[in-house]
């Protein structure tokens, strides 16, 4: 009796098999292609119309005045939705657009299996003309084939991936102009990547979406069996929620807008250190996105105010200096009866306590103050048709009155887990948040 590993190897291996017998030579050639790898001395360089081009990218759409006018010079999408909009205001601001096209689950439906081939033949096929309405717009830098698609399920690593190859495929038919890539996640353990390499070799590109796990990214391309080709950072950022403690009940501890900073400069460093087979970088994100928070990995506020990640990416990609910097909310505390209270919080239900931001603003502008009290949402991600915006679940009852950098607030009345979120705004367009998640008890 076979083992999963086991059957994990034979289907890897009949894979394999295949592409090595599937010959290319019916793939259309281009001399010159608008944009392309070359590789030489065992380095990958990309070129764009005979030229070196380096990703200096905002994973977002937002915004895109100021990706360009910081010294970026490209965005990512994960899907095609607003894609004329995008890719046209995006050519306008002299920027390029890795364009993401929905794979597998959940885009293909909850109940897509992998193993279906004539269904995933079909859905490929659905994809067909809309790589010919966009493969020559100037703006296309290159074909995002699904992102993490092996996390969504649908089937084993190996099948999922020959998928994906079997859509870069199809692209390689349709537009040989621009080259593929598709976004994994980073993996703990050694040599998972190993088998992308032949299971998947019409993707040109491999993007990783990698945060603390920055070091084993690398590790995955250059170790014995690794990816070996060229890549790109596909996201990175702060630290993700799944990458840091929580508290006592289980809520990730958001980094400080200053800590975020720290970390970012380090994996920036990392990432401009690289100069064999990384092709650029694709930060996140470039906008404003719930993500466990509405404030983790958001650059700007719901209200399009910049925050210090803002100004740090236009650092990092044109040392340029902002000329005024954002606040800095360095801590919350929460009076209780034990005592000022920031960690592992636990108050009462339905009942009043102050809270205080602890605020500094580099250039001594006056500050104003926002408060929000939500409940503890989704970890991971917005699910669909989920307005957290809604006034009752930001709680805005619950704000009695705020006098400077404190409010005065009532707990909800029901027991759980809720989070406080302060905003100081210095009035040049720039904004600090903070949060201090706390859990209620009933009296």
């Amino acid at each position: 009796m076979k083992t999963n590993f086991e059957r994990h190897k034979l289907v890897t291996f009949f894979i394999a098999l295949f592409l090595f017998c599937a010959c290319d030579q019916d793939l259309p050639k281009v001399e010159n292609p608008t944009v392309e790898v070359r590789y030489q001395d065992g380095k990958a360089q990309l070129y764009r119309h005979g030229e070196p081009y380096y990703i200096k990218g905002a994973a977002g759409t937002e915004h895109l005045d100021l990706v360009a006018e910081y010294g970026g010079n490209s965005i990512r999408t994960w899907s095609l939705h607003d894609a004329d909009r995008i890719l046209d205001e995006a050519h306008a601001k002299g920027l390029t657009v890795t364009l993401g096209l929905e794979v597998g689950r959940p885009s293909w439906g909850n109940d897509f299996s992998y193993w279906k081939y004539w269904e995933v033949d079909r859905k490929i096929e659905e994809l067909r003309p809309l790589i010919e309405k966009y493969k020559d717009h100037p703006a296309l830098l290159m074909w995002g084939v699904g992102n993490e698609v092996k996390e969504y399920g649908g089937g084993p690593r190996p099948v999922v991936f020959y998928i994906i190859d079997q859509v870069a495929r199809m692209i390689k038919e349709v537009d040989p102009n621009h080259p593929t890539m598709t976004a994994v996640d980073v993996f703990s353990s050694q040599n998972k990547v190993a088998s992308y390499r032949h299971v998947m070799p019409h993707i040109d590109i491999l993007g990783f979406n990698a945060f603390k796990t920055i070091d084993q990214m690398y590790e995955r391309v250059y170790e014995d069996k690794g990816w070996g080709k060229a890549f790109i950072v596909s996201e990175w950022g702060p630290d993700g929620h799944w990458e840091i403690p929580a508290t006592e009940w289980g809520a990730p501890k958001e980094m400080r807008t200053a800590e975020k900073i720290q970390v970012m400069k380090e994996y920036w460093d990392k990432i401009a250190s690289d100069s064999s087979l990384l092709l650029g970088s694709y930060a996140f994100y470039w906008g404003h996105k719930y993500e466990a928070t509405h404030t983790w990995f958001s650059v700007f506020s719901e209200d399009g105010s910049k925050t210090e990640l803002a100004n740090f990416l236009r650092y990092a990609w044109s040392k340029e200096q902002a000329e005024n910097s954002a606040p800095d909310i360095s801590n919350i505390f929460i009076e209780t009866a034990q005592g000022p209270a920031y960690d592992n919080v636990y108050l009462e239900n339905n009942t009043e306590y102050i809270a205080k931001a602890f605020t500094e603003d580099l250039e001594g502008d006056s500050l104003t103050y926002r408060w929000e009290i939500r409940h503890e949402g989704n970890y991971f991600i917005e699910v669909k048709g989920y307005d957290y915006n809604m006034t009752g679940y930001t709680m805005e009852h619950l704000i009695d009155s705020v006098e400077g950098d404190s409010v005065r607030f009532k707990t909800p009345k029901e027991e759980g887990p809720y989070r406080i979120f302060a905003f100081a705004y210095d009035q040049q367009g720039n904004v600090a948040s903070y949060n201090v998640p706390f859990y209620v008890v009933m009296k």
